[in-house]
């Protein structure tokens, strides 16, 4: 069950493209790094790169973690790795009003971390030109222990991992179809958000089958004055403009 926490004031979020720079608190982004590099047996692999497959394949090592702290749990399940595919239908969006700037929004209603396991989701079937097929990143840092009483009365705090989301620093990225994302072990954020048409993920982690070690949900009061969701993203390309 999501644990219930205080909602913020209202928020309007702007997307960022993301990067590796821009997200790194947060985890890491996948992608390649040498887009415009064709691989060549007669051409020295750049740096980072091991040349594979008799010249043909430029392999990056470790481009993301793969980290599991399930020995840690309070359970003390072991935990198992697993590979799955998410299909991802788009989010409904809200229509445009007079404090969206114009733009229709996705209201961000829960989010969701898992604080013993990353969590990496590659997208299948799009590149990097995909402009009008995207997916939304939202992400929000943990609170400080000493943020006031909060998070002590919150049943959240109970649970193993960091501490509950500081839904007042929310961010919101706009990811390519060339990239990858890898939230790290207690990264809150929303569940996988897709603008325009399906898209399929695979989608990597630990596991152990106990609820609240593998996934746990926050939610907060949804509505602000006319009832607008509490905290909002404003996503362009959809009615004319562009991602």
């Amino acid at each position: 069950m999501p644990h219930n926490i205080p909602p913020p004031s209202p928020l309007l979020l702007t997307l960022t493209p993301l990067t590796q720079s821009t997200f790194h608190p947060y985890g890491s982004v996948l992608s390649n790094p040498n887009p415009n590099v064709t691989p060549s047996s007669s051409s020295p692999p750049p740096p980072g790169a091991i040349s594979a497959n008799q010249g043909s394949a430029l392999k990056y090592p470790d481009i993301t973690p793969l980290t599991d702290l399930y020995a840690s749990a309070p359970s003390g399940r072991p935990s198992r790795a697993t590979i799955s595919m998410f299909v991802c239908a788009p989010r409904a969006l809200s229509p445009p009003t007079s404090t969206s700037g114009g733009l229709p929004t996705f209201p961000v209603e829960i989010l969701e971390r898992h604080p013993f396991t990353t969590q990496t989701f590659v997208p299948l079937g799009l590149s990097a030109s995909s402009a009008d097929v995207r997916y939304l990143v939202i992400v929000a840092p943990n609170l400080a222990p000493s943020a006031g009483g909060l998070a002590a009365a919150d049943p959240a705090a109970r649970l193993p991992g960091k501490n509950l989301p500081d839904l007042g620093k929310m961010q919101a990225f706009i990811a390519r179809g060339d990239q990858g994302v890898t939230y790290a072990p207690g990264t809150w954020h929303a569940p996988m958000v897709v603008v325009g048409e399906k898209v399929g993920f695979v989608v990597a982690q630990f596991v152990n089958a106990v609820g609240e070690e593998d996934c746990q949900e926050v939610v907060w009061n949804r509505e602000g004055d006319g009832g607008e969701a509490v905290i909002r993203v404003a996503v362009p390309g959809v009615g004319g403009s562009r991602l």
